[in-house]
């Protein structure tokens, strides 16, 4: 299961971002070929590969892996499964994710402003330099987790990148959103990079996505998986 959680820390956001969530009826499905790269501080090197399902009413993000070997992995509500030839290998709490995913974001038009606008944050200073506009995003004052600022920078109206901050103004975390593709009206990345950095280091991961559909009509059990009877 260690493996997983790389690959879906770069898709996620932090939960504590969100407040009231806009809606938006015209998207409800997505789905894409996707392949995450990882190249950690040590060296280490390593490629999944499959496609991702994602259905905003059903909330659950589904990744049918096909490399490096077969696997399901479904995040859930607060859990994360990893199913392998049809038997729960690992089930994971973690804290709810799908509506914080890319996925859901894009599909309520919300993924320009990383979430934000529709989140406990306020935006304090917005900048522009050349093609880019970049807002600063607080917390609030009497927020818990003391979490840092967020600069989200734009570009021809596309989210292009996104820098996190701890307390004290370290960068902890920087994503950016790059080729860009529209299908069927909607504009979604072909490409992130993010670079994890601790003590100094950077663990970089690129994650790209292909043959993208919008609202497919079929294939309706790709979208749902029945986690009810999954047991260890």
């Amino acid at each position: 299961m260690k493996k997983l959680f790389p690959l879906l820390y770069g898709i996620f956001l932090f939960t504590f971002l969100i407040g009231e969530k806009g809606v938006c009826q015209e998207y409800s499905r997505i789905r894409a070929d996707f392949a995450v790269k990882i190249k950690t501080i040590s060296g280490g090197q390593s490629l999944t590969m499959g496609q991702v399902y994602y259905d905003r009413n059903i909330k659950q993000v589904i990744y049918d892996i096909s490399f490096p070997e077969k696997e399901i992995w479904i995040t859930s509500d607060t859990l994360v499964y990893q199913i392998r030839q049809g038997k729960l290998i690992s089930k994971t709490a973690t804290l709810s994710m799908a509506e914080f995913t890319v996925f859901h974001l894009a599909l309520n038009s919300q993924l320009q402003d990383f979430g934000l606008k529709n989140s406990a944050y306020a935006a304090t200073d917005v900048q522009r330099e050349q093609d880019l506009v970049i807002t600063t995003w607080v917390p609030p004052a009497k927020n818990k987790e003391k979490p840092g600022n967020i600069l989200v920078s734009v570009k021809n109206k596309q989210l292009f990148g996104v820098i996190i901050q701890d307390p004290e103004g370290t960068i902890l975390r920087k994503q950016f959103f790059e080729n860009y593709q529209v299908i069927s009206g909607l504009s979604f990345p072909g490409k992130i990079v993010e670079i994890n950095i601790t003590n100094g280091l950077e663990n970089y991961q690129v994650t790209t996505y292909k043959n993208i559909v919008i609202d497919e009509l079929e294939n309706d059990s790709k979208y749902f998986y029945n986690t009810s009877g999954l047991h260890l």
